[in-house]
Formats: C-alpha cells, sequence, structure tokens
C-alpha cells in the first residue's frame, strides 16, 4: 500500500495475536493459487464471495479476521463489482465502525485496496451510485476528523489514498503509475502494481479537495512537511490543489512562502531531507510564478551544484524541468546555470540516475521551448568528453544511448570523442556503432582516420576489439567493401601479432568472415611465414585450423578452389536470407 515506515511495537504485536486469520487465510489462498476446482468455476466462486460477505456483514469480529488476512488485496482485486460494491458499503457505512477499523494498521489496508482497486471497477454504471455512497461516507469521515488523523496517523495511508483518486490526475502521480503497468511472468500478484485510476469526473469529489486544504491555514506546514507520515498527503494536497483548483492554491503557497520567510535557513535545510525534499518538490512545482522566482534566485540557483549533486535535493529540480521549463520563461536561467555547471555536476559523486535523467531532459525540453540554448548545451556536452575522466564519459554516453538522444546531438555535431573511450568500456563500442549506423560519414570521419598503430591497438584490446568487429559486420552488412579493404591495408603486416592476442584472435575471424578471396590470401600469405609459432601460440592455434593455412601451403591452387565456392556460397545464402527478411518487414507493414 505504498508503506514504507510501517512501525511495528508489542502491542501491535498482541492486536495480531488475538485475531485468528487461518480460516480466511487459507480460504484467499486456494483462491489466489487456484488449488481446487472449486475456486476455477466461475458460478461456485461467485457463491464462495457471497458466502464470505454474509459472514462479514453479520458480526464486526468476523469482518476484522476477514480483513486481517494478508491476502484481501487479492479477494478484493478478484471480486466482481457487485461483491467488491457490497464489500465497500460494509467498510463504510457505519462511522463507527470507520474510527474503529482506520486506527488499526492492518484493517485499514482494506480500505486503501478498495480506493486503489475503485477506479477499475466503475466501468459500468449499475453500481456507481452505490460506490459513490461509500466514497461520500469516506470523504465526511475523513473531513470530520482530519486534525486527529494528521495527528494521530491512525488511517493516514488510507487518506492519501482517497485523495489520490478524486479530482483531475495529480502529475507526478500518473508518471509514477507509468511503471505499475510493466507485468513480469510469474510475479507475485502486489496490490502496488495495480494501476490506479480516478474516479468518475461527474462523482464531483473534488470538493474533499478543498475541504482537505482549508484545514491547512492553521497548520505549521514546514513542521508537517519533515512528518514521515504526514507530509506524502500534504505534498499530494498541494499539487491536487494545483491541478484542480489553482487559484484557491495560491493562497496557501504564499502561507508556505511567509512560513519560509520567517526561517530563512528552513528551505536550505528541508530540501536535503528525504522528506522535505519531496515537500518542497510539490512546493515547487505548485507556486505561481512571482514566488517561483524568488526561491529559484534566492535558494536554487546559488546552490544548483549542491542540490543537483544531492541525493534529496536533486527531486525538485528534476521536477521543475521535466514539468514545467517546457512553458515558462522564469525558469530559463535554471537551464543556463546547470548547462554552465554541467561538468561539475555530472562528475563521478553525483547520483547515477539524476546524472542520466539530467543530461536526458535538458536536451529533450529543449524540444519543446525553443527559448532554451540547445546549441549551447550540445557544446557543453562535447567539450565535457575532453575533459573529464575517462569513466563518466562512459556514463554520459550510456544516458545518451538509453535514452535514444545521441541522433538530436548528432545533428550540432557528430561525436568523433567517442573514439578515445573505445577501449574502456564496453558500452562505449555499442554508442559509436550507433552513432555509424545513424550516419555513414561519421565512421568515414572518425573510424577511417584512425592510423595502423591506433586500429591495432583497437583489435587488441578487449574492448576496442568488440568496436572493430561491430564495425566490420555493418560495413558488410552496408555493402562498404571499400571500408573493408581500407581496414586490411592498415593492418597488412600486423596479422601475426593480432592473431596472437586473446583479444585480436577474434578480430582475425571476422575479418576472415568478411573478407574477400583476395583479402583472404593478404591474411594466409602473412600467417604463413609464421606457421609454427602460432600452432603454439594457445590464441593463434584456432585462426590456423580455421584458415586451412597447412593445407594452403602444400595445395594452393585447391585451397583457392574451396575458398571461391565458400564464398559464394555465403553471398547466394546472404541474399536469401535478405530477401526473406525484406518479405517479413513488408508483411509486419
Amino acid at each position: 500500500m505504498g508503506r514504507k515506515n510501517d512501525t511495528k511495537n508489542e502491542d501491535d504485536d498482541q492486536k495480531v495475536a488475538k485475531v485468528d486469520t487461518r480460516y480466511y487465510d487459507e480460504l484467499f489462498t486456494k483462491i489466489k493459487d487456484q488449488e481446487s476446482d472449486e475456486f476455477n468455476d466461475a458460478e461456485s466462486l461467485e457463491a464462495l464471495y457471497s458466502t464470505i460477505l454474509d459472514q462479514i456483514s453479520e458480526e464486526d469480529g468476523e469482518l476484522k479476521k476477514c480483513i486481517y488476512s494478508y491476502h484481501i488485496d487479492y479477494f478484493l482485486y478478484k471480486s466482481s463489482l457487485e461483491n467488491f460494491t457490497k464489500f465497500f458499503s460494509i467498510l463504510t457505512s457505519d462511522s463507527g465502525r470507520l474510527e474503529h477499523l482506520l486506527a488499526d494498521t492492518r484493517t485499514s489496508r482494506a480500505y486503501e485496496a478498495c480506493l486503489m482497486l475503485i477506479g477499475n471497477k466503475t466501468k459500468t454504471s449499475s453500481h456507481e451510485e452505490s460506490l459513490k455512497k461509500c466514497m461520500l461516507n469516506l470523504g465526511d469521515y475523513f473531513v470530520s476528523n482530519l486534525e486527529n488523523i494528521l495527528e494521530t496517523h491512525n488511517g493516514i495511508f488510507s487518506l492519501r489514498s482517497f485523495l489520490r483518486v478524486i479530482g483531475s490526475p495529480d502529475i507526478l502521480e500518473a508518471v509514477s503509475n507509468e511503471t505499475n503497468k510493466k507485468k513480469h511472468r510469474n510475479q507475485e500478484f502486489n496490490i502496488k502494481n495495480v494501476c490506479v485510476k480516478i474516479v468518475p469526473q461527474d462523482w464531483n469529489l473534488d470538493v474533499y479537495i478543498k475541504k482537505f486544504s482549508k484545514s491547512l491555514k492553521e497548520m505549521n506546514l514546514l513542521e508537517i512537511g519533515l512528518d514521515a507520515e504526514v507530509s506524502p498527503f500534504i505534498s499530494l494536497l498541494l499539487r491536487k490543489m494545483f491541478t484542480n483548483f489553482p487559484d484557491k492554491c495560491s493562497s496557501i503557497i504564499d502561507k508556505i512562502h511567509k512560513q519560509f520567510a520567517k526561517k530563512p535557513n528552513s528551505f536550505h535545510s528541508m530540501i536535503q531531507d528525504a522528506k522535505g525534499s519531496r515537500f518542497i518538490e510539490s512546493f515547487l512545482l505548485s507556486s505561481h510564478s512571482e514566488i517561483l522566482t524568488i526561491y529559484l534566485n534566492d535558494n536554487i540557483l546559488p546552490n544548483v551544484v549542491t542540490y543537483s549533486k544531492h541525493i534529496y535535493a536533486n527531486y525538485p529540480i528534476q521536477t521543475l524541468i521535466k514539468h514545467r521549463m517546457e512553458k515558462e520563461q522564469v525558469l530559463v536561467p535554471l537551464f543556463d546555470s546547470l548547462v554552465e555547471n554541467l561538468p561539475s555536476i555530472i562528475d563521478l559523486n553525483t547520483d547515477l540516475i539524476f546524472k542520466n535523467y539530467l543530461i536526458v531532459e535538458l536536451i529533450e525540453v529543449c524540444r519543446k521551448n525553443s527559448s532554451l540554448n540547445f546549441k549551447n548545451l550540445i557544446k557543453t556536452i562535447l567539450d565535457y568528453f575532453g575533459l573529464n575522466t575517462e569513466e563518466n564519459k562512459i556514463h554520459v554516453l550510456r544516458a545518451l544511448l538509453v535514452y535514444q538522444k545521441l541522433d538530436q546531438i548528432q545533428k550540432e555535431s557528430p561525436i568523433d570523442q567517442v573514439l578515445f573511450v573505445l577501449d574502456l568500456k564496453p558500452i562505449a563500442s555499442t554508442i559509436a556503432v550507433k552513432l555509424i549506423e545513424k550516419n555513414d560519414k561519421t565512421i568515414n570521419k572518425s573510424f577511417n582516420s584512425l592510423n595502423s598503430n591506433e586500429l591495432e591497438y583497437l583489435a587488441t584490446n578487449s574492448v576496442g576489439s568488440h568496436f572493430v568487429q561491430q564495425v566490420l559486420n555493418l560495413c558488410q552488412s552496408k555493402d562498404k567493401n571499400d571500408w573493408i579493404q581500407s581496414i586490411f591495408d592498415r593492418l597488412r603486416g600486423r596479422f601475426v601479432n593480432i592473431s596472437r592476442n586473446k583479444s585480436g584472435s577474434f578480430v582475425m575471424e571476422t575479418l576472415w568472415s568478411v573478407g574477400t578471396l583476395k583479402q583472404r590470401l593478404m591474411i594466409v600469405d602473412e600467417l604463413k611465414m609464421c606457421e609454427q609459432q602460432l600452432k603454439n601460440d594457445q590464441y593463434a592455434k584456432f585462426l590456423v585450423n580455421k584458415v586451412g593455412l597447412n593445407f594452403y601451403k602444400r595445395k594452393p591452387d585447391e585451397w583457392k578452389q574451396i575458398q571461391t565456392n565458400e564464398l559464394k556460397k555465403k553471398r547466394l545464402f546472404s541474399d536469401i536470407i535478405t530477401d526473406s527478411n525484406e518479405n517479413k518487414k513488408k508483411i509486419k507493414k
């Protein structure tokens, strides 16, 4: 249910011990695991649900046993709309029951599950009125007891779940909800992975957002913003107010601003706190331009490097870039400051996820806001390759590759600097090949500019060798025979040394595979001069056998005929495979 900070004390253990959940645990487990035929039949399953609902509606003790079960989430998830409505009605029909069950962390889980599922259960109108009444009862209870809930934390998680599903969707909740759509094979059911949907707008439940916000006027919001349980609710309420009632939201933002003004250092300490940074994030996201400008000039811009490198303080900056920078000119100075300080921000001490996110989002936001200086950003990134540590360059390249932004950078300048890091990390060779695939000019300008020594160095390097192999295969697939010949020419006289190298031996096999008869002759003519030496080498001996070096020395004409036939077959099958792939593409289209 999104509870990361639930604590368990001795009193909780005693309460749990008094509730015998074995009957419902066993029943729900069988439903979940489908161990018996009686639970696979739709009619039998419906009858079972009806029996359970009858039992729990007659006695509160039985209801408590039922919802104490850890599998209550799955029970609700699999229930029909009618049964779900009956269950939710039982939970919300009595204010005394609401107070009693929401005060217990275990029993309040059932309310959270219902709220997370209700948006998915309102596809038909047959039970909408009943479900709407349940939500109204629950909303009225929360409004009447809000102060107590925020003070005692009893029902705080259910309150937050209620707020999530009313009004217009919250920006940050919607983004995080996208990740919940991914399903994995044989993954254990978890209610947190269910896609949470908003209840119908015509239920007019957004009125509760305004009612909740009224209670904020008398509160110390900075103090609440650091409360582990309450802060997420207040942050969500700020964003909901901004989305649904932007005019009303301004008064709350002004109140928070005044509280910050009374404690000048509170913003700096709060943004670097785990919960406080999320509160600041929502505060800045919901602020009008005048307030946002104040905090940019007084707090964020003077500390942009410190905040960007901080594990918590970078969240508000992420949010501003992603959700507000594309539309508002007031954030252009933040963009310029981030670009100017980019080399300092993305060093090895910066959180890797944010480092990747920052680079990609800065590029992405330039596409949406033409007033941002895209060329300056690209120049900074390219200059960075020649100024910083090699390992850090790899992180930058990885970010660009993963988010497929390389082509955008290449519009401004080909990344020749990528060749300087080819021998360091496997990801670099992949990036270089991606560049080549997108633009043939890159390989002409970068790869073909390498001299024989540099090319041999790459071919005998653990990572560079992969790159050379990928380039050779790519050239063959694109019929770039002149490029392949250029590689052979530059490596002439170096085949023996490369063959005796662990990584180089694989490059030699690829050279052999893509080579013409003339190019294969270049290889064997050079290798035959050191045949005995190569036969005794742990790496080269495999190549000696592969090329048939001994047979070539004894019967060169027959060897040539065999190679000619082999290359003809290879071309024939290559044409067939190519035609087959083209047909598959046409069928897909």
